[in-house]
This record gives structure tokens, C-alpha cells and sequence, in this order.
């Protein structure tokens, strides 16, 4: 797993605010969060350690980037597609954005 996983898997569960992010400086270890332009200990500048990685073609983007600069793949796109809900049909796994009374693919009622 790499730093942009992690980072967006933190993204998700804390709201999607960067402030409470607490990470460990890459460079001298101290304890930074997203927000700071640079680290308090050593200098070095939070966005240049940090990197998201683009899923599409891998290339490493600043964090608060919203397209790839190489293949303009949308995060903030991708980013809503993951927090959608679907629901799917037990017998023909199906997915649906809203929940039906019946499948649209096998017609099987859900009760």
C-alpha cells in the first residue's frame, strides 16, 4: 500500500479534513499534519514529501491536485464515485445507485 492510499483512506474517514491528518515527517520524523506549508523541526515542505499517486497511470501529483498532470484523471470524480452507495441484487449482483422492490436485470423482488 502506498503514502496515497493511506492518505486517502484517511481523507475518507476523517471527513475529508486535512487538518486533523497527523503524519510522521518523512524526512526527521516529527509529527506534521497536511495543512502545514512546512515541517516545524526540519524545514522541509509538506507537499513536496507527500505525494498522491494517480491510479490510472501512476504518476506521482501533489496532494491537493484535483487532475493528474500526465492522463487528467479526475480525483475529485473518482472521489465521489467512491462514496456513492450502491445496492446489489443478491441473485444476479446487479448494481443499482437507489434501492428498487425488484432488479432490473432478473426481476427478483426484494422484500
Amino acid at each position: 500500500m502506498g503514502i496515497g492510499e493511506i492518505l486517502h483512506n484517511m481523507v475518507r474517514r476523517s471527513g475529508g479534513d486535512r487538518r486533523k491528518i497527523v503524519e510522521d515527517c518523512p524526512n526527521c520524523g516529527e509529527k506534521v499534519n497536511l495543512s502545514m506549508e512546512r515541517c516545524p523541526k526540519c524545514g522541509v515542505r509538506i507537499k513536496s514529501m507527500f505525494r498522491r499517486k494517480c491510479p490510472r497511470c501512476q504518476t506521482l501529483n501533489e496532494l491537493d491536485i484535483k487532475k493528474c498532470i500526465k492522463c487528467f484523471f479526475s480525483f475529485e470524480a473518482e472521489m465521489e464515485r467512491t462514496n456513492k452507495t450502491f445496492y446489489v441484487c443478491p441473485i444476479c449482483n446487479y448494481k443499482m445507485e437507489t434501492m428498487l422492490t425488484q432488479c432490473p436485470s432478473c426481476n427478483n423482488k426484494f422484500v
